[in-house]
């Protein structure tokens, strides 16, 4: 058994040794290429579960890993793979979301309030958190609260219930299915659930940026028990649905060659990625120039940069009719993301005013 694992994780580690130049795109220097391939394998070494899952959906966790930048070892505690249903998905940890929102240039606070702590807060524009733990304090948990601040917009507060919260470990897949969870350690596993629970909710809020990737993948899987992945071009795929107001989703996965053959340019969270870039050749297709949108619009921090997208997207008319490829709706999507954006980025200001 012990040689059956070992050679199929040489097996798996000669699949994956190709596919570096396009992990290494993905990443876009937010980590070297190798520490990636080097945490993918310690995954794996750890679970060997998922040597059986569906290839495909390992190379799909693989490069939502990349896209995301986040170590998936499970030790750092930024992302993991877990088995699901013969099948391979990446799940976020409450680490990852801390680490995202810094590379957004938020700052990511928060913790579960327990029976016997201090804690007010008021949500909105000019929302608020005062949480002061009692020492030692081992009460039941009553509630969690995740916080996001910058120096240029207002903070955003979130705070979760412990109704809400039951309801949310209730839905998730490992807890149904009966598996191992964090959800069901109470001492350190539930705590962090809570805590994690509410800064996905909290990424729904931030302004359009990689965190709310991350969550609408998160969500999709433990709140809906969907296979979900991110495409480096389209975004978030939920298996078998489709929704027009939020990321792409698509009813099938893409071949593995076709996943990771897309030039798409930047990692969607490349740090200090410039709000506009060269234009593209129209020759390249809709994937290029949506997936350059997609940078610009998650690297986005202020008004000026919501400026500026606008003046190119108003400057591009001619570029884009000239595009002939366009996936079905996927200029519309495009359109609509663009415009919700930019109305983010000049609401920002007002509230700021």
């Amino acid at each position: 058994m012990g040689h059956s694992v070992a050679s199929d994780l040489v097996i798996f580690e000669d699949t994956l040794r190709p596919l570096t130049p396009h992990f290494e795109q993905a990443l876009g220097g937010a980590m070297p290429v190798e520490r990636l391939m080097r945490t993918i394998m310690i995954s794996i070494e750890r679970t060997p579960k998922l040597l059986r899952a569906d290839r495909q959906s390992l190379l799909n966790s693989a490069m939502s890993a990349a896209c995301l930048g986040l170590e998936v070892d499970g030790i750092t505690g930024q992302a993991f793979f877990v088995p699901f249903a013969n099948r391979a998905q990446l799940i976020v940890g409450y680490k990852g979301y801390n680490t995202l929102g810094a590379r957004s240039g938020l700052t990511i606070q928060g913790q579960v309030v327990r029976d016997g702590d201090e804690f007010d807060y008021e949500l909105g524009d000019r929302g608020f958190v005062r949480h002061k733990p009692k020492l030692g304090n081992k009460a039941p948990i009553i509630a969690a609260w995740a916080t996001a601040s910058s120096l240029s917009r207002p903070s955003i507060v979130e705070v979760m219930g412990i109704d809400d919260l039951m309801a949310v470990k209730a839905k998730s897949p490992a807890v149904n299915g009966g598996a191992a969870t964090p959800w069901n350690e109470l001492t350190i596993g539930f705590p962090a659930m809570c805590a994690k629970t509410v800064k996905r909710r909290l990424a729904r809020s931030t302004p359009l940026n990689v965190m709310q990737i991350a969550a609408a993948m998160e969500e999709a899987h433990e709140e809906r028990g969907k296979l979900s992945w991110i495409d480096p071009a389209r975004g978030v795929q939920i298996e078998g649905e489709f929704h027009e107001d939020g990321p792409r989703i698509i009813h099938d996965q893409r071949s593995a060659q076709e996943l990771i053959s897309s030039q798409v340019g930047t990692r969607a969270t490349e740090e200090a990625a410039p709000a506009t870039t060269p234009a593209v050749n129209p020759q390249a297709g809709a994937v290029d120039y949506i997936s350059r949108y997609r940078v610009m619009m998650m690297n986005a921090t202020n008004a000026a940069d919501g400026a500026e997208i606008k003046k190119l997207w108003n400057a591009e008319k001619a570029m884009r009719a000239d595009i002939k490829d366009w996936p079905p709706g996927a200029f519309i999507e495009l359109q609509g993301a663009v415009k919700k954006s930019i109305a983010e980025l000049e609401q920002a200001l007002t509230q700021r005013g």
